[in-house]
């Protein structure tokens, strides 16, 4: 960032002429270090530490009943992970249940 900042040396008596150059100057260099700033925060948040755990919580009704995943639990199909007395579960463990349904004839 050391390059995009840099020392301008301002005339000794700025005139309403020249103040567009200068405002305008600055303005570029305030959106560089914007962009460049905005790059930089960005980055870390696209990866998600946990992002490839589920909740509970949102597998629960949409995924399979309780039962179902307390089932699949005790028969070794299906591993939980506590965190904070809370259970989670990997999303590719998830994926690996799903299982494509023949079509046992009828309307296609």
């Amino acid at each position: 960032m050391d390059n995009i900042i840099k020392e301008v040396q301002a005339p000794e008596t700025p005139t309403f002429e020249t103040l567009p150059k200068y405002v305008g100057e600055i303005l570029n260099r305030v959106n560089r270090i914007e962009s460049k700033l905005n790059i930089e925060v960005q980055e870390p948040q696209q990866e998600e530490l946990f992002s490839e755990f589920i909740p509970k919580s949102e597998v629960r009704g949409k995924f399979a009943s309780s039962s179902t995943l307390w089932n699949w639990e005790k028969m070794g199909k299906l591993n939980s992970y506590g965190i904070g007395g809370k259970r989670f579960y990997k999303r590719s463990e998830l994926e690996s249940l799903m299982q494509p349904i023949k079509n046992r004839g009828g309307a296609q």
